[in-house]
C-alpha cells in the first residue's frame, strides 16, 4: 500500500484548469482554440482536394462555413471579451447543426464536425474561461 493520494481529490490544485495563473490563457480556452484551428485546416484540405478532384464543392464548402467563421473568433481570444466567448459559443452550436445535415447527406463534416464544434463550445462554457473572457484588462 501506499500514502500516495488518489488522482481526482478535491485538494489537487495542479490537476485543476480553475489554477491557471490570471495572466494565463486557460486550458479550455487554449483546447477551443487549437480544435477550431485543426477543424478548419480539415476543411481547407477537404476542400483542396475536392477542388482538385472535380466534385461538387457547394455543399462541402456550406458544410464548412459556420467552422471557417469562427476563425477571426478564435484570433480574439486573447484580448476579447465576454461576447467573443457568447459569440464562439454560438457559432459552435450552429457548426453542430450543419454538421449534423452532413450525417444526412453522407457530406463531411458529419460527426467529426459534431464532435469538435460541441468540445469547442463545452471548453468554451467553462468557469475558468468565463473567468479568462470577463478578467480585467
Amino acid at each position: 500500500m501506499t500514502n500516495a493520494p488518489a488522482l481526482g481529490s478535491p485538494h489537487d490544485e495542479d490537476l485543476d484548469d480553475e489554477a491557471t495563473p490570471s495572466w494565463m490563457m486557460p486550458g479550455a480556452v487554449r483546447g477551443a482554440r487549437l480544435v477550431a484551428v485543426v477543424a478548419a485546416a480539415v476543411g481547407l484540405v477537404l476542400i483542396s482536394l475536392t477542388i482538385a478532384l472535380g466534385g461538387s464543392l457547394g455543399l462541402l464548402l456550406a458544410g464548412y462555413l459556420p467552422t471557417f467563421a469562427l476563425l477571426p473568433l478564435v484570433a480574439l481570444f486573447r484580448r476579447g471579451g465576454d461576447l467573443v466567448r457568447k459569440a464562439a459559443v454560438g457559432v459552435a452550436g450552429l457548426a453542430c447543426v450543419v454538421s449534423s445535415t452532413g450525417i444526412l447527406t453522407g457530406l463531411p463534416p458529419g460527426a467529426v464536425g459534431i464532435v469538435a464544434n460541441g468540445a469547442i463550445a463545452a471548453m468554451l462554457l467553462r468557469p475558468s474561461a468565463r473567468t479568462w473572457f470577463t478578467r480585467e484588462r
